[in-house]
């Protein structure tokens, strides 16, 4: 029986690999993930204790700018509100449709994504605190600041959790 039990857990492990870094995550309740934008957004939805948009948030990477949108902006949300389409002033709980885009120009590659996520990642928390109804905010290091000027606004699980495979994230350049 010991002999059955052990051959079950030795094909179990070699079908199901597991880094040695996920399994530490899952061990210590963090989040881990192969993909640095489905992680991002469950690092968002961890840091706000919500899910806007009743759980329906597309976040997509590598988007073109909208026409109209500053040069410099890395990511931007759209929604339909009970007040119309991109309207802040309705009550975020009227919020559908939801959508984080990341631009193209910031992270192009998944390469990219990861050798820069703490800015990703306060980015994707950035947009998704929007889409719960926060407002740019002017407090220092503040996660809804309009502008990012050095990792201040980081939040502690973003620098914490990093996609498997991530080296340490570079150090924000000053805008």
């Amino acid at each position: 029986m010991a002999r059955l039990l052990l051959t079950l857990t030795l094909a179990t492990s070699l079908l199901l690999p597991v880094s040695a870094e996920a399994h530490r995550a899952r061990a210590h309740g963090r989040l881990a993930s192969r993909d640095p934008v489905g992680l991002a957004r469950s690092v968002a939805v961890r840091y706000w204790g919500a899910v806007p948009c009743g759980g329906q948030v597309a976040v997509h990477a590598d988007q073109s700018l909208v026409p109209g949108l500053d040069p410099n902006t890395d990511g931007w949300v759209t929604f339909d509100s009970s007040l119309g389409p991109n309207n802040p002033a309705a009550p975020a709980s009227t919020y559908t449709h939801c959508t984080v885009s990341l631009a193209h120009w910031q992270w192009p590659t998944r390469a990219a994504m990861e050798s820069d996520w703490n800015m990703f990642c306060l980015t994707v928390v950035h947009e998704m605190g929007h889409l719960l109804g926060h407002p740019h905010s002017l407090a220092s290091g503040s996660v809804m600041a309009p502008v990012f000027t050095d990792e201040s606004s980081v939040p502690t699980i973003c620098r914490t959790t990093r996609p498997f495979g991530a080296r340490d994230a570079r150090r924000l350049p000053a805008r």
